[in-house]
This record gives C-alpha cells, sequence and structure tokens, in this order.
C-alpha cells in the first residue's frame, strides 16, 4: 500500500486569492467616497456666471391647499367665546397633620423640610381650643402634588386632601 501524497494549495493560488480580495475593497473604498462626494466631480461656479438657478419656493411648488374640518356648533362657539373655556380652578393643600402644640407642629415641619418639602403651620382657633395645622401646598402642577403624595407615603406620614376654591 503506497500512501497517497497530500498535495497542499499552490502559493500562486493563495496570491491571486489576496490580489483579487485586495482590487474588491479598493473598488468599495473607491465607490464609497465617490458617493459620498455626490457621484460626480463638480467644478464650483464663479459668481459672474450670468446663468443663475432657479429658486424654488415651498408656495410655487404646492398649490393653495386648504383642510376644512368639521367642528361641532358647541366647540365653534368655546372658540369664538373664549369666557365660555374659563372653569373654576380649585388649588390642593395637603394637611400632614394638626397639634394642639405649637412645638409638635414645629416637629412635623421640620420633619417634613428633611424630606424637601416645604411646609406652613397655620393657627387655628376652634371651639376645642387652638390647633396648630401643618400644610403643604397649594400645588402649581398634578406633578408636584404627586411627588409630595408620594413622600408623605413613603415615609409613613398621613395627610389628608383639602381643595380650596381660588
Amino acid at each position: 500500500m503506497a500512501m497517497a501524497k497530500k498535495q497542499g494549495t499552490s502559493p500562486l493560488v493563495w496570491a491571486f486569492l489576496l490580489l483579487v480580495l485586495a482590487s474588491f475593497f479598493s473598488l468599495i473604498v473607491f465607490l464609497d467616497q465617490r458617493i459620498g462626494r455626490g457621484g460626480s466631480e463638480r467644478t464650483p461656479v464663479s459668481e459672474s456666471s450670468p446663468e443663475k438657478k432657479p429658486v424654488i419656493d415651498f408656495y410655487d411648488v404646492l398649490p393653495d391647499r386648504k383642510i376644512e374640518i368639521p367642528i361641532s356648533d358647541e366647540d365653534r362657539e368655546a372658540i369664538e367665546n373664549p369666557s365660555i373655556n374659563k372653569q373654576a380652578v380649585t388649588r390642593v393643600i395637603l394637611r400632614a397633620g394638626a397639634f394642639q402644640s405649637a412645638a409638635d407642629a414645629e416637629t412635623m415641619k421640620a420633619r417634613l423640610a428633611f424630606l424637601g418639602l416645604e411646609a406652613k403651620v397655620q393657627v387655628a382657633e376652634l371651639e376645642a381650643g387652638t390647633w396648630h395645622r401643618v400644610q403643604l401646598g397649594p400645588f402649581a402642577s398634578n406633578s408636584e402634588l404627586s411627588r409630595a403624595e408620594k413622600l408623605l407615603l413613603g415615609n409613613g406620614i398621613k395627610y389628608y386632601q383639602v381643595e380650596v376654591p381660588q
């Protein structure tokens, strides 16, 4: 039994394959640069040339078009008379506690300050005596109100919401 001699690939074949691959990548780079420049070599136009390019304006290209949007009579009346749109707006205040002792109210106010909430203490004279209410607000937006509520709940502080008309 004679052993078959293993045939290797000729170095000329490898050189040819490398030449083909190098040519292919060179072609890709050349085309990429050509496309990036706009596809052709352009010569700059001097300002003194009498030939000017036409100016195309948006209003020249598109004809005057109007789109009619159907509006209900109620909406049309609201648009024409803005005073109809005014609604009663209420302010929201959160009460974080009511204390008979001013010191307890100030302690709660300080606790809220550590949470980043600005509280006020309101003194109220009732039949049962003097009460010191710790209040937050009024809030300018719903996001501020929501943030305050989450901070209070997250720190175990009970509160209730009071709507005060403006």
